[in-house]
C-alpha cells in the first residue's frame, strides 16, 4: 500500500504532464483543462490528508492569511449574488479551497532527491519542447493553438497571422491563457535557480531557450518576466566584480544569440519595438497607466469592503472608454472590488510567502522559488489573475520546501535528513 507521502508525490508529479493532459480534456474532448480537475483532486485529497496527519499538521502564518482571504471572498458571495447564481461548491470557491489545500499538502510534506532530479529532469524536456514549438508556431499560428477554441472567454483579440501581434502561447495554451507566464516562467526560473545552485553547465542554453519562448510570445509582461529570472544568475553570483563581469558578458552572448534567432525569423526589430513593444506610442497611452484614473474615481466609493465583483456594469463602461476591459493592473483592481479588507487578506499573504521564500534564498542561495514568485507579482502589475494555482508556482513551492529541509549543498545533493 502507498504511504500518503508517496501519493502526494505521484499526484503533484502528475501535473508536469499538464500540457498534454489538458490537450486531451480540453482540446480533444472538449472538457475542462486538466487544471480544473486537479483541482477537484487536491480539494479532496486535502481532507484526507489533513485528517491522517492531524496531529502533525504544520500551520504557517501564510496559511491562515489565505485562509481569512477564502472565507472573506466566500462570506462576500452571499451578498453579490454569486451564491444564488453558482451555488456553493462552484469553481471560484474551488480554486481557493484547492489553493489552501495545496499549500498545507506541501509544507507538510517531505520530498526527497529522487522527486527532485526527476522533476528537474522533466522541467529541461519542457523548456525544450516549449521552444522548439514556439519556432513552429512563428510558421504556423494555429499549431497548438487554443484561442479559437477559447474565443468566448478568451479577452482580447484573436490575431492570426500577424508577426508581431500574435499571442504564442507554445504549449500551454490549451491549460490557461496566462499559463506561460504565471506556470512557465517561474518553472524556469526553478530550472535556472537548480542549475545555478548545482554549479551545472548548461545555465544559458536552457536561459536562452526560455527567452526564445519568452519573446516570440509577444506577451511584454512575459518578456520582462524573462528578464527578471536572469536577474538571479548575477545575484547568485553575490555581485563581486569577477561575477559582474562574467554575467554581463554571458548575457550579452545570450541576448546577441537570441537577436540572431529572431532576426532568422524575420523579426526587424525597429517594427517589433514600434507595433508590439510599445504600440501605444508611450507609457501614458497605455490602459495600463489609465487604469490609476480609473482606480481613483473608483475606489473611493468603497474603500474598506470594496464592490464585491469583479468588475460593475459603471467600471466597464469606464474601461472601454480607455480601450480597456477592465481596471487593467491586479493590485488597484482587487482594491476596487475587495477593499482594503480584502486586499489586507490577500497581499498579507503574498508578502508573507515572499518573505519565506527570500529566507530560504538567503540561507541556501537557491533563488529560483523566489524569482518564480516574483515574477507572479510583477504580473499583478499588468493583468488581474489572483489564482496561484499554475503547476510552475506550486513546483515553486516545492523546491522552497525542499530546499528549506535539506539547506546545505551536501544535503540537497544526496536528499539525506539534517
Amino acid at each position: 500500500m502507498l504511504s500518503l507521502n508517496k501519493i502526494t508525490c505521484c499526484l503533484l508529479f502528475l501535473m508536469l504532464f499538464s500540457p498534454i493532459l489538458s490537450y486531451i480534456t480540453y482540446g480533444l474532448l472538449g472538457l475542462e483543462s486538466s487544471t480544473y480537475y486537479f483541482q477537484l483532486i487536491f480539494c479532496f485529497f486535502g481532507l484526507f490528508f489533513i485528517i491522517k496527519k492531524w496531529k502533525r499538521i504544520h500551520v504557517e502564518s501564510f496559511h491562515y492569511f489565505f485562509a481569512g482571504y477564502s472565507g472573506y471572498l466566500i462570506i462576500w458571495s452571499f451578498y453579490n449574488g454569486f451564491f444564488e447564481q453558482k451555488g456553493f461548491f462552484n469553481s471560484f470557491n474551488l480554486n481557493h479551497l484547492s489553493i489552501l489545500m495545496i499549500l498545507i499538502i506541501i509544507y507538510n510534506t517531505k520530498f526527497n532527491i529522487r522527486f527532485i532530479t526527476r522533476t528537474i529532469f522533466l522541467f529541461k524536456i519542457t523548456v525544450i519542447v516549449a521552444a522548439v514549438v514556439s519556432l513552429v508556431q512563428v510558421f504556423n499560428y494555429s499549431f497548438l493553438d487554443a484561442s479559437l477554441i477559447r474565443e468566448v472567454n478568451w479577452i482580447g483579440d484573436t490575431l492570426q497571422g500577424k508577426l508581431y501581434l500574435d499571442r504564442r502561447l507554445s504549449i500551454f495554451g490549451y491549460v490557461d491563457p496566462n499559463e506561460l507566464g504565471l506556470s512557465y516562467m517561474p518553472l524556469l526560473a526553478v530550472v535556472i535557480g537548480f542549475l545555478l545552485f548545482n554549479k551545472e553547465k548548461g545555465v544559458y542554453y536552457f536561459l536562452i531557450l526560455g527567452g526564445i519562448s519568452a519573446f516570440l510570445s509577444n506577451n511584454r509582461y512575459v518578456m520582462i518576466a524573462f528578464l527578471i529570472i536572469g536577474l538571479q544568475i548575477m545575484i547568485f553570483q553575490k555581485i563581486k566584480l569577477k561575477g559582474f563581469i562574467k554575467y554581463i558578458l554571458l548575457t550579452a552572448v545570450a541576448l546577441f544569440v537570441l537577436y540572431q534567432i529572431l532576426s532568422y525569423l524575420g523579426y526587424n526589430m525597429s517594427d517589433w519595438y514600434n507595433e508590439r513593444l510599445l504600440s501605444e506610442g508611450s507609457l501614458r497611452e497605455t490602459t495600463r497607466y489609465k487604469a490609476f484614473g480609473n482606480f481613483i474615481k473608483f475606489f473611493p466609493r468603497a474603500p474598506f469592503f470594496g464592490t464585491g465583483v469583479h468588475i460593475t456594469k459603471e467600471i466597464k463602461a469606464a474601461s472601454n472608454a480607455i480601450g480597456s476591459s477592465q481596471i487593467h493592473v491586479g493590485y488597484l483592481a482587487h482594491l476596487v472590488s475587495y477593499g482594503l479588507v480584502g486586499s489586507f487578506l490577500l497581499f498579507g499573504f503574498w508578502f508573507l510567502m515572499s518573505k519565506k521564500l527570500y529566507k530560504t534564498a538567503k540561507l541556501t542561495s537557491y533563488w529560483g522559488s523566489f524569482f518564480g514568485f516574483l515574477i507572479y507579482l510583477w504580473a499583478q502589475a499588468t493583468l488581474v489573475n489572483y489564482s496561484i494555482f499554475f503547476y510552475g508556482l506550486i513546483f515553486a513551492f516545492i523546491f522552497d520546501r525542499y530546499f528549506r529541509d535539506y539547506g546545505r549543498s551536501d544535503l540537497v545533493l544526496t536528499g539525506v535528513e539534517k
